[in-house]
Parts: structure tokens; sequence; C-alpha cells
């Protein structure tokens, strides 16, 4: 399998990684910002990639659009920046799974190759990645279809890893996922809810307090808001012609900039859980040490 050649051609490197054993919750949330902290500038040199074409995608897009205003050249436009968007983050996301998996088994890796190797197995990523968001996103446009969107999102939601490592395909990676969330939902839920509700407080509060501050300090102006929604979304989602353009870049550059140093906590987490239930279920802990 894929897993077995990508873990033969590393080396054995043991500074910064956590013992091959069954993690709780709080190891669990202690592995996430110790991996981080111990290998920012791994995570860092791979996330720079999402900034800077993000960053430069949309600046493109929204000048266009701001030319061209309401018309079938702005939905072209639009289409293309959505999906660029998603394959550059879904790339980026895989290369931080393939990154905090070979830093947890103590390999060797640096982020030009954690790119490379995300990119080799990107249309099988975005495959599986597209058959969650079909299941869960169509299942959510009912009332009665949120509990198992739930359900699905939570049981399939450990598709990352068996694509990247055990070389599986979109549909087995679903089931692989399945396997290893059986019988652990409810603590599986827990685990994602809470790295996920972090994931998203450390992003809130970064966003909040960059946009006062650059109030504050004048970097940007805006329109006096008609009432609370419209102050959020100047907040989050302001336009060039609200607060022109030099603002607009800087508000901008500063959000993409948090979005892109969160988004490793998120991964780590869900690659330490994937870990933790192998090693539970197929004493895969044992397999390492037999393998090495």
């Amino acid at each position: 399998m894929q897993e077995h050649n990508d873990l033969a051609q590393t080396n054995n490197s043991e500074t910064g990684t956590a013992p091959l054993q069954p993690m709780d919750f709080t190891d669990i949330l202690d592995g996430m910002f110790s991996f981080y902290r111990s290998h920012f500038q791994l995570f860092l040199g791979i996330v720079a990639v999402y900034l800077l074409l993000s960053f430069g995608m949309e600046q493109i897009s929204v000048f266009l659009l701001e030319i061209e205003g309401m018309s079938s050249t702005s939905a072209a436009v639009f289409i293309v920046t959505v999906l660029f968007s998603i394959v550059v983050s879904t790339w980026v996301v895989a290369g931080l799974a393939y990154a905090s998996a070979h830093i947890y088994l103590g390999r060797e890796i640096t982020p030009g190759l954690a790119l490379q190797r995300a990119w080799q197995r990107l249309g099988t990523y975005l495959g599986s990645f597209i058959l969650w968001a079909l299941v869960v996103g169509g299942l959510t446009v009912t009332v009665i279809g949120i509990p198992f969107a739930i359900y699905f999102s939570v049981r399939w939601g450990l598709y990352a890893l068996p694509v990247l490592f055990e070389g599986a395909t979109a549909r087995n990676a679903l089931r692989r996922s399945t396997e290893l969330v059986k019988d652990t939902w409810w603590r599986i839920f827990g685990i994602m809810l809470a790295v996920s509700l972090i994931s998203f407080m450390i992003n809130f509060i970064l966003e909040v307090s960059s946009g006062f501050l650059l109030t504050w300090m004048g970097v940007t102006e805006t329109e006096t808001p008609t009432g609370v929604l419209d102050t959020l979304r100047q907040l989050f989602l302001p336009t060039p012609s609200e607060i022109g353009w030099f603002s607009y870049t800087i508000r901008r550059l500063v959000s993409l900039s948090i979005t892109a140093l969160t988004m490793p906590i998120g991964v780590i987490g869900s690659t330490l859980l994937y870990f933790d239930l192998r090693i539970r279920k197929e004493a895969f802990d044992i397999e390492m040490q037999v393998r090495d």
C-alpha cells in the first residue's frame, strides 16, 4: 500500500513527536498545540502557499468583478474563483495532514515534499471530499436531514489519511473512515466538535481583534454601517467600493493570514485522532515497532 512506501522512504527522527500509544481527549488537544508550536516553520511553509495563491486570485477576481459589474463575465470569474479556492485549500489541507502524520511518526518532512505528495493524491482526495460534501450538504437541505448530516459528517470525516497514506480510493476512504469510527461515534463526535470550536474561536477572536485594531489605527476606513448585520458584514466581508482598494487589500491580507495560521490546528487534531483509532483498533503501535 502507499502507506508502506511512504514510511519506508523517510528517516527515523524522534524529535518533537508523540509516543505511539492511545490518546485521550486532553492528549489530543495538547498534542495539537505542541505539534504546531514545535514545527511552526514547517506548517508555515505549507500554509504560505494557501495565503499567496488565495490572496493573488482573490485580488484579481475582485478587480475584474468591480470592472464588469453584474454580467456573464462576472459570473464566470466568480465560478473560477470558487473552484480555484476549493482546489488550493484542499491541496494545502492534504499537505498539512501528510506533514502532521509524518511528525507523529517521527519522520523527516519538508513543506515541499508534503505538498508534492499531497498533489499526487489530490484527485482522489478531492473525490472523497466531494462525495462527503454532497451527502452531508444534501442532507442539510431539510430540517429532518440535519441529524443524519451530522452523523455522516463524523462517520466519514476521517477520509484524509486513508487516501494519503493507505492509497485508498475515494469511496474506499469513506469506508475506511467508517471502520475506524465504528462503535466510537459519540467519542469522535465530541473530539471533532471540540477541535472545530477551538479552531473557530481562535480564528474569530483574531479576526475581530484585527478588524477593530486596523480601524482604530486608521489603516482601514469604512462607511457608516446601518445596523448590526451591516457592521458584521463590513467587518468580515467588506468590498473595495465601501472601504477603498488600499483598505480592502490590507484587510483581506490580514484575514487570509489569520485563516492560514489557524488551518493546521484542526488538521493536526484529525490526524492525531486517526492514529489514536488505529492504535486502539488495529495495534498500529506494535505494527510500527515491528516495521522499524
